[in-house]
């Protein structure tokens, strides 16, 4: 696509979706700075204790996992403008909190009731996406919502870690992360109003609605089996995430800034990523293209885990950014495509937390573990086992569903629903 086709396409999926975007961009950037900051800050505090590393990720995904289910139903139920407005403003006290304790406790507690806001914020966001833009044009909105995840991988590791080093702690991250969700907020604001999806009724049930969401996943093959990927994806990752930077010290031995340099090489692989996952959905198909990327994502786990050369490391994470952020249009364009528009919120969340519980199963291995076995050898471990579970299910009835499904639907059919199972 040519530089003057990709800016009027950009136009035409309209200013609502331009303000959805700009505000994804600022509240992730300044949350994956603070993150960031804050593992470093913990490591500091605690003399480079990996057993907080592990509890950060508790700290992170235990609340999400709570308050998951509950922003699924919100999205379904409740005007989603609303929702994201609020839960951008009442994450700003929060964060700024933050800077006036060196309580690790604290912080770690601070940190976690943004993350629940975060839950109850992410699938009004991503449901909202098919209400603002064409259906013919979703898969061009999520590979333009990708880069923002990219984006974020990209700047906010080395900006948080530049802050936090320059002014001697999380005082100026935190200041930056407070301004960035007032700017989404009031971005947000701007986005048009839409009544409830659906007025809750007399005998509504959160608990009710919650069960009926993942009674639906349970009973289609293809969602059951894009279940299974997130959840051991998110095992693997859970492994990852906290033991990121006691294997930067101890494998490559590197220092902090280089733990930041390797997140935004990630990233920059990040921004060509979406791009990829828009050429792949097209031309292969959206079931095909989370097949093929999950594999290739265990695959380059093992084999980064093993690299100790700091250039190979670098090389292999670029790899992996391309990867991980071909998926992610392809897997919400599938979403948007073939799940039910009344349950798509909580299928949304439900796939949140398919991620969230491994990952926090994982971080309290880290935990328990973390300090006993070898980081290198931990990471090669998942990786090993993330290749042969996803490739174990491949003949099953939701992979050959998966891969058959390309996401060329008419938009008068999506207008309709999802289409009937092959």
């Amino acid at each position: 696509m040519s530089p003057s086709k990709l800016r009027t396409s950009i136009r035409e999926l309209g200013v609502p979706y331009q303000l959805l975007f700009v505000s994804g961009v600022l509240s992730d950037i300044g949350g994956f700075s603070t993150v960031t900051a804050l593992q470093v800050h913990v490591s500091q505090l605690t003399h480079g204790n990996t057993s907080f590393m592990g509890l950060i990720s508790v700290a992170t995904l235990l609340p999400m996992i709570i308050a998951a289910p509950i922003g699924g139903v919100w999205a379904e139920k409740y005007n989603r403008r609303t929702v994201m407005v609020v839960n951008d403003l009442v994450r700003i006290p929060l964060v700024l909190l933050m800077a006036m304790t060196q309580s690790v406790w604290l912080l770690l507690l601070l940190h976690g009731s943004i993350c629940a806001c975060t839950a109850l914020f992410m699938p009004s966001r991503q449901s909202l996406i098919p209400e603002l833009v064409p259906s013919e044009r979703l898969l061009l909105a999520n590979t333009l919502s990708g880069g923002v995840i990219s984006l974020v991988h990209m700047l906010g590791p080395p900006l948080g870690v530049l802050i936090y080093h320059l002014t001697g702690g999380l005082t100026g991250v935190v200041i930056i992360e407070a301004i960035a969700y007032l700017v989404s907020a009031l971005l947000l604001y701007r986005l048009p109003s839409r009544p409830r999806l659906a007025q809750p009724s007399a005998d509504f049930s959160l608990i009710r609605e919650v069960v009926d969401g993942m009674r639906y996943v349970k009973s289609e093959p293809d969602l059951r089996q894009i279940f299974i990927i997130l959840v051991t994806a998110g095992a693997a990752i859970g492994l990852l995430m906290p033991l990121l930077l006691p294997f930067v010290h101890e494998v490559l031995h590197g220092s902090d800034q280089l733990y930041a340099t390797l997140i935004f090489w990630f990233g920059l692989g990040g921004l060509i990523g979406p791009v990829v996952g828009h050429a792949l959905g097209r031309f292969i198909g959206l079931g095909r293209t989370l097949v093929l990327c999950s594999l290739t994502e265990a695959f380059l786990l093992t084999l980064w885990s093993r690299a100790e050369d700091r250039r190979l490391s670098i090389a292999l994470l670029v790899l992996w950014g391309i990867e991980v952020f071909a998926l992610i249009p392809c897997y919400t364009s599938y979403l948007h495509t073939y799940a039910k528009r009344e349950l798509m919120g909580r299928t949304f969340a439900l796939f949140d937390q398919a991620v969230y519980v491994p990952q926090i199963a994982s971080a309290l291995v880290v935990v328990s573990l973390g300090n006993r076995l070898p980081t290198q050898a931990i990471l090669t471990g998942a990786g090993i086992c993330y290749f042969t579970i996803i490739a174990s299910t491949l003949w099953s009835q939701g992979a050959r569903r998966l891969i058959k499904r390309s996401g060329h639907v008419a938009p008068t059919v999506l207008a309709e629903g999802p289409p009937p199972p092959p």
